[in-house]
């Protein structure tokens, strides 16, 4: 059995996550401080070599402009793009 961290729709968490950080225009170093964490935490994240879980992504997501809501949306648009079965019911994704 694949690892829960390597499968393909937290393939897909990890391509969003980044994106995030890289649409705030911060380096791992300025969201690090921003959050009050190590630059080697935000970079082991990002990479897959460690999960987040949901209050640290809800935080990260304030730090970066956003909420949890629209970051699951986008998300759920990316899996669903992928041709891989939706995080949310068709009418929440269009919400």
């Amino acid at each position: 059995m694949r690892s829960p961290l390597h499968n393909d729709k937290y393939a897909l968490f990890l391509e969003e996550f980044k994106e995030l950080r890289e649409k705030k225009g911060w380096s791992q170093r300025e969201l690090a401080a921003a959050l009050g964490v190590g630059q080697d935490l935000v970079s082991r994240c990002e990479a897959g070599k460690r999960r987040v879980d949901v209050f640290e992504l809800a935080l990260w997501c304030q730090a970066c402009g956003t909420t949890l809501e629209k970051f699951v949306k986008r998300l759920d648009k990316r899996i669903r793009s992928n041709q891989l079965p939706g995080l949310l019911r068709p009418d929440e994704a269009d919400e």
